[in-house]
């Protein structure tokens, strides 16, 4: 489908991200290497350190260990785009404003070729795109069938006034070999007497013997398709009017 351009698009971040199986070789030269191939685009170097979560199953459950993994960034001069790298893993990031597909799919191009370069034929545990998107109210109460079709449903015996929601459900797309789950949720206003939410869009592979690395690209493109479909399909005309469609 032709994707709708908007003047003020919801979207506050972006992320393309590709992992690979523990079987991928990785060093400490890798970083070094992928970033000689993208800093052209991406110059600015950033160690980066988060706290993961470690999954362990054991007699007594399931036990949550907490893990440091690192990693590093390659930042574009406004740091509004950023490509992070860590061990088996290489997502593409750009926060808003968002500058439409045409302009964010080569960022992804080049990072996914150069680690391609870097680490020929890595086999792929997994490829996500994501689209986070934040739209905000000036009023205290929004009615949700007048803006989305993809909305909490509330019986006439319950309440009907609520003050937070969190609507999450999975649909099977490519004949099941990937997914995307999407979230309708209430999200903290940053200003008093408006309302804040968040529509999160989140395609990914859920069957990666049905691909190689090399198609990696083409299943992005046909993410981009899908996500592009059931983001249109969730919000009215209503909303489109907010956001400020520009008209070809």
């Amino acid at each position: 489908m032709k994707e709708r351009k908007y003047r003020k698009p919801p979207i506050v971040e972006v992320v393309c991200e590709f992992r690979f199986k523990p079987s991928t070789p990785w060093d400490a030269t890798i970083p070094g290497l992928v970033y000689e191939r993208v800093k052209s685009e991406f110059p600015k170097r950033r160690a980066l350190r988060n706290v993961g979560m470690h999954v362990q199953v054991e007699q007594k459950g399931v036990v949550l260990q907490p893990q440091m993994e690192e990693g590093t960034q390659f930042l574009r001069e406004d740091e509004r785009a950023f490509v992070q790298l860590q061990p088996r893993r290489i997502s593409v990031h750009h926060l808003t404003p968002y500058p439409h597909w045409e302009r964010f799919k080569p960022l992804v191009r080049t990072a996914y070729k150069a680690y391609l370069e870097v680490v020929p034929e890595p086999e792929i545990q997994r490829i996500g795109l994501r689209y986070i998107n934040k739209i905000d109210f000036n009023t205290t109460k929004v009615d949700l069938p007048t803006f989305f079709n993809f909305y909490p449903y509330v019986g006439g015996e319950l309440p009907q006034l609520y003050t937070g929601f969190n609507l999450q459900l999975l649909f099977p797309h490519e004949e099941g070999r990937d997914g995307l789950q999407m979230r309708l949720s209430s999200a903290p206003p940053e200003k008093e007497n408006t309302v804040s939410i968040l529509l999160d869009l989140d395609y990914f592979l859920i069957q990666p013997e049905n691909i190689n690395s090399e198609y990696g690209m083409e299943w992005v493109e046909k993410a981009h398709e899908n996500i592009l479909a059931a983001f249109e399909g969730a919000i009215t005309d209503k909303l489109r009017q907010q956001f400020e469609e520009e008209k070809s």
